[in-house]
């Protein structure tokens, strides 16, 4: 059974859920131990280790904080990071048995690399692509029997070519000066 402290100051993962994500910032929640909030303790307190960085991705761990304000900082980071997306997609012809819309949503959650900085919203009413304001990109591709599947094979990856589409299938196609001012490796999903 846990004590009394790890129910106070851990969030703990079970077979069917996380348990103690509350928060126990006020006094009175547990006899015996003050827990008021104070700016003092909390500098003294909390900490961020950093456990891997790199050029495209930052994971860390944020220690002697609420489960509430860690959720509320990752919020913040969501929304506030710059990053483009999908917003237009025009769909020609598909067999798949996806709704268009439903595609259409999918790829608009696929993050695009590239720096936003470096490129303007469009205005109201401009139906051209510019190439300061839009990035365009193909995804052409068809599922076709492998004809050289195993016989007994039941694994659609064995059985179809290209039975599931990832982004490595979408491919940049540059507007304008585009070609000129981007590597390849600098525009991609």
């Amino acid at each position: 059974m846990a004590s009394i402290e790890d129910i106070r100051t851990r969030v703990t993962l079970q077979e069917h859920g996380i348990i103690n994500t509350h928060t126990t910032d006020f006094p009175g929640n547990y006899e015996g131990f003050d827990d008021t909030w104070s700016q003092e303790k909390f500098e003294e307190k909390f900490r961020i280790d950093i456990i891997h960085m790199d050029k495209l991705q930052m994971e860390f761990d944020m220690v002697g904080v609420d489960a509430a304000i860690a959720n509320a900082l990752r919020r913040i980071l969501l929304a506030e990071v710059p990053t483009m997306a999908i917003e237009k997609v025009f769909i020609y012809n598909n067999t798949s048995i996806i709704q268009d819309e439903v595609l259409a949503h999918r790829l608009g959650l696929i993050p695009i690399f590239a720096d936003p900085r470096e490129f303007d919203f469009r205005s109201e009413g401009d139906e051209e692509a510019k190439d300061n304001t839009t990035l365009q990109f193909d995804l052409k591709v068809k599922c076709i029997k492998n004809k050289g599947a195993p016989k007994n094979a039941t694994d659609p990856d064995e059985l179809f070519i290209h039975s599931k589409v990832t982004t490595e299938l979408m491919k940049w196609v540059p507007i304008g000066n585009q070609a000129r001012k981007y590597d390849l490796q600098d525009i991609r999903p």
